[in-house]
């Protein structure tokens, strides 16, 4: 069921958080009724609704007693004894083999308030260990029922495969009486020869501490991990409970995160499929010891996180971020959250695979990505600090283009019929086909800072035209401005709310709206498939006030024309480029492209930016440094000529590729590539081109010098 070891740990820990919810609804009779992990939490557990950070250490310790994992030096890495231990429900001996040893009994399958389906994820923990010992016992039962787990191997020329096979005597698990103070009601599981040789840190990416808070991103109940191998105990609270601020007993920021920005959890309505939960953080400028300070709290390659019950169920590519949203400069510092509990049960089926390590793809996956896409591309907050952070990497830089790089360029283009200069479009997630190409955003104007008043004196609706359009079928964010508190808007319970958004005239589907945060928010709407075009309406936003009147604003909204593909051009005309020197691995550059740390297997690489394409180069790049290194000892000018004639090459062929995939997502028959992969193909492309970009400007040099020395004699 997993190929890591250490996600196999996370199942054993989610069947120990089932068995304390289930000794809860024995405790409670199982009332009220609960629907959901996290709706029987905070119905039994007392756990509040925004989750274990809205708790004291104090209060998270104490929880946190009900599940403990223990981390023994056992033999070496290879090699260690690990347990699991709950203070949960416990089984008696006869249900042992229907339950925590069973396979495919459906015991939790209608069971709602528990996580798992059939109770046996945690089975996968067998293929890492030598042997497992499990032993349970059920509250008021004077008997622990206990076996041993192995791997039988078959023989070869008889059998496929092995199979595991668990202790019985005369058909039955063993069992022995014992006090409660021996043995308290539960689960007890110790791994023996455990294989964490991936996991060596006690802290950090490589690390089980760092694998649970990652995995286990929001989780229902906290955790102990009772490290002996490193000489630490710390309560596992989740990944995104530590971007809010909660802060334990070993963590390294006795504050917590600093952060730039944050939106806090919004639901918006995907069509028929439910809502999904939309949050996200922007963590502070890093410092030079940390390039990439998402790594602390998620995968920095994938760190858009899809939950279930809290559990990271799927991650997303930061391209999303890179290109789709157009925030390159912040991919390595923004983390993206979207919690699924509240899709419809089918768009949970279709969504999910059952071993929670990936999310399928899909209409639902798409929808999805288009509407985080738009949540960030709608966020000025965050538009202003990608610019932040690209003025920062290149502060000092010359900023003028060669000319005579652009001539030479467009010349060897125009051989082709290609024009360069203006940029046609692109396609981006969350299009559909026929869609017309998004043209990318130009720099915004800098948001002025908002002076909250109270009592708040404004609100009003912001969009960049007298009226407020929509064509059938758009989905559209449409921001507010106010010097209204935060307080005065709860997106989650629109009750409660002193802000109202109505809509008169006119069917718009209301699809829910972000917090109001620093005196801005955002409303999302939908104009239905069969909005009639010409139809008009009146989008007015109220704002109440005690013992005073109400503020409002209103905006003419019309139903227009949806914008025509742009049709294919005879004339492929291209971008305006320029170059950008990337110096070292350790620049945080670098790692801001999120290239690897090998010099020799990234060359180049290009992403638009504000209507520029700009094409990023390694400066140590071996095939380059060897004859630059070659010229430069000649002279200081050959040595400039070859950079400049190398150059000119990668121009080309970054403008030629870019040409080539704007047709390739323009096809609406185009075969999906793996993001990951296609970037390791262009990686290794870049790499090819940029070798061979070296050897034709070296060739061109030694060229030019021949043919000077023959004018002179």
């Amino acid at each position: 069921m997993s190929a890591d070891p250490g996600r196999s740990l996370v199942e054993r820990l989610t069947n120990a958080i089932d068995a304390v919810l289930e000794a809860e609804h024995e405790k409670h009779h199982g009332l009220p009724e609960c629907g959901s992990p996290r709706e029987a939490a905070v119905t039994w557990l007392n756990v509040p609704e925004d989750g274990l950070s809205a708790l004291s250490p104090a209060q998270r310790q104490k929880l946190a007693d009900r599940c403990v994992i223990r981390l023994l030096t056992g033999e070496g890495r290879e090699s260690r004894l690990v347990e699991v231990r709950d203070h949960g429900v416990g089984v008696t001996p006869t249900q042992l083999p229907l339950t925590i040893l069973s396979l495919n009994e459906s015991n939790k399958m209608q069971k709602h308030y528990l996580a798992g389906a059939y109770g046996q994820g945690g089975s996968s923990t067998f293929a890492a260990s030598k042997y497992v010992l499990i032993a349970s016992r059920q509250h008021e039962s004077p008997l622990v029922g206990f076996s041993v787990v192995r791997f039988h191997d078959l023989p070869p020329e008889t059998f496929k495969i092995g199979r595991y096979a668990y202790l019985t005597l005369d058909g039955s698990v063993l069992e022995v009486e014992m006090s409660e103070d021996e043995f308290p009601p539960g689960t007890f599981i110790r791994h023996f020869g455990y294989d964490l040789s991936k996991y060596p840190s006690p802290v950090g990416p490589n690390s089980l501490y760092g694998l649970f808070n990652e995995v286990m991103f929001d989780p229902i109940i906290p955790i102990w991990l009772d490290s002996v191998v490193h000489g630490y105990r710390r309560v596992i609270k989740g990944s995104r409970n530590a971007l809010n601020g909660a802060v334990d007993e070993g963590d390294e920021d006795r504050r917590g995160p600093k952060l730039a920005h944050n939106v806090p959890l919004y639901f918006v309505r995907l069509s028929d499929f439910g809502r999904i939960g939309i949050e996200y953080w922007v963590l502070d400028a890093p410092e030079k010891e940390r390039k990439r300070p998402s790594a602390a709290f998620v995968n920095p390659s994938r760190p858009i996180v899809l939950t279930l019950n809290g559990q990271n169920q799927a991650e997303l590519s930061h391209s999303l971020i890179r290109k789709d949203a157009d925030l390159p400069f912040l991919s390595q510092r923004l983390i993206c959250h979207i919690d699924c509990n509240n899709l419809t049960p089918q768009a949970k089926r279709a969504l999910f695979v059952s071993t929670r390590e990936d999310a399928r793809k899909g209409l639902i996956s798409e929808l999805i990505e288009g509407e985080l896409v738009k949540a960030l591309r709608s966020d000025d907050k965050l538009a202003e600090l990608n610019a932040e952070a690209r003025d920062d990497l290149q502060k000092g830089k010359d900023e003028a283009a060669s000319e005579t790089i652009k001539k030479e360029v467009s010349r060897l283009l125009k051989l082709q019929g290609v024009t360069v200069g203006e940029i046609e479009g692109e396609r981006r997630s969350g299009d559909k086909p026929g869609d017309r190409p998004r043209v990318t955003r130009p720099p915004r104007p800098k948001p002025q800072p908002i002076e909250i008043q109270e009592p708040p004196t404004y609100v009003r609706l912001v969009s960049s035209g007298e009226d407020i359009t929509f064509y059938s079928g758009q989905r559209r964010y449409v921001r507010v401005e106010t010097d209204a508190a935060s307080s005065y808007h709860n997106p989650n319970d629109p009750q409660i709310s002193r802000i109202n958004v109505i809509v008169t005239g006119l069917a718009l589907d209301y699809c829910g709206s972000t917090p109001l945060k620093d005196g801005r928010m955002r409303v999302i709407f939908e104009a239905p498939a069969q909005s009639q075009i010409g139809s008009e309406g009146l989008i007015r936003v109220e704002l109440s006030r005690v013992g005073l009147p109400s503020l409002s604003d209103e905006r003419a909204v019309r139903i227009v024309q949806k914008p025509p593909a742009r049709p294919a051009s005879s004339k492929s005309t291209l971008p305006p480029f320029k170059f950008e020197p990337v110096d070292s691995v350790d620049a945080q550059l670098w790692m801001t492209l999120d290239w690897p740390e090998d010099v020799s297997a990234v060359a180049s690489s290009a992403q638009m930016e504000a209507g520029t394409l700009v094409i990023y180069y390694s400066t140590v790049f071996p095939n380059f440094v060897k004859p630059r290194s070659s010229f430069e000892q000649k002279s200081p000018q050959t040595g400039a000529s070859f950079v400049e004639r190398y150059k000119i090459w990668l121009a080309v062929h970054s403008l030629l590729a870019y040409q080539d995939k704007q047709a390739r997502d323009a096809a609406e028959d185009h075969a999906e590539i793996d993001e990951e992969v296609e970037e390791k193909l262009d990686r290794e492309e870049r790499c090819r081109i940029a070798t061979m970009s070296a050897m034709i400007a070296g060739r061109e040099m030694k060229t030019e010098a021949t043919l000077a020395e023959a004018a002179e004699e």
